[in-house]
């Protein structure tokens, strides 16, 4: 993940997708779209967590490593991870030259400017984004919390005056539109990581 360097941050953040890949085609395009309204910020795609659901069959036979490599592709720059992603896969996912910071509570990622995290005590000196989901977007000092989402939406936060005194200048929350197209390369991205996670279900079958 790349260190932020100008003054406007744009957010685009995703929650709740519990492991629907065939989603992620199309929120690739309304993402991309989204993005180039904006092009003067540097874009931030997060995702808040429940990416993946264990009761989900691709979720369940790669430990919640599915989901996280559609987001990567889609050029996710950080995910809050869950619970089904363990040591063992985090190593599996550098292994895979993951681009997308993994955030927990263990793993916070940070620059210079600014500093991605679930818990932990406020920076004086960098705005801190909690990727642990809230009940509404605000900022209270240097701390910064994203509202809750539902598979299909797309939160956009725009902040100003990095680093020195960072203020929220515009918050919306979109419904994919209905129609949108799916990107063909996040598609064909989709398709790798069901054939993979095939692999490790038959793989586990046979163990058994």
């Amino acid at each position: 993940m790349k260190a932020i360097t100008v003054s406007t941050l744009h957010l685009l953040y995703t929650a709740n997708l519990r492991g629907d890949l065939r989603l992620l085609p199309r929120l690739a395009t309304f993402m991309r779209q989204l993005k180039l309204a904006l092009p003067e910020a540097r874009t931030l795609q997060l995702d808040l967590g429940g990416s993946c659901a264990p009761e989900v069959w691709h979720c369940a036979a790669t430990a919640g490593r599915s989901m996280l490599l559609g987001l990567d592709a889609m050029g996710y720059d950080a995910a809050h991870t869950d619970v089904l992603v363990d040591e063992a896969s985090r190593e599996r996912l550098k292994a895979n030259l993951l681009g997308l910071a993994l955030v927990d509570a263990a793993h916070p990622w940070e620059d210079d400017r600014l500093r991605l995290a679930t818990s932990g005590l406020p920076d004086t000196n960098r705005l801190t984004i909690r990727l642990d989901p809230s009940e509404s977007i605000y900022l209270s000092g240097r701390v910064l919390r994203l509202s809750v989402l539902q598979a299909g939406q797309i939160g956009s936060v725009v902040i100003d005056n990095l680093p020195d005194a960072p203020t929220i200048s515009s918050i919306v929350i979109y419904d994919l539109p209905p129609g949108t197209l799916p990107d063909p390369t996040i598609s064909a991205a989709v398709e790798f990581i069901v054939s993979e996670a095939q692999r490790y279900q038959r793989r586990a079958s046979a163990a058994e």
